[in-house]
């Protein structure tokens, strides 16, 4: 479970950085430095999507296994939420 669990955390740092790139595309660039809006940019919204995917779809692996998971509830309610909340956001919305 130690893959899982750190996949989940990875997910979810990458989650809320792409939160932080939802609001910089929507205001104007609050990060001074450049490489750091870049590396934002690519954890955001380069990274979190597949990491995202890759971890919910691991989850369903283990809940169609019925097998024992020790992962907290609410890593994997807020890294779903945020997997439909990137699926609106990349998908629905630019139409």
């Amino acid at each position: 479970m130690k893959p899982l669990l750190f996949a989940s955390r990875l997910a979810f740092i990458c989650n809320l950085l792409f939160l932080v790139c939802v609001i910089i595309q929507r205001t104007t660039n609050f990060i001074g430095d450049k490489e750091v809006t870049a590396m934002v940019i690519l954890l955001g919204w380069m990274v979190a999507p597949f990491q995202n995917l890759l971890v919910n779809c691991w989850y369903g692996m283990l809940l169609l296994n019925k097998s024992d998971k020790r992962l907290p509830i609410w890593l994997w309610l807020v890294n779903l939420t945020f997997l439909f909340i990137q699926f609106i956001i990349y998908f629905i919305l630019p139409l």
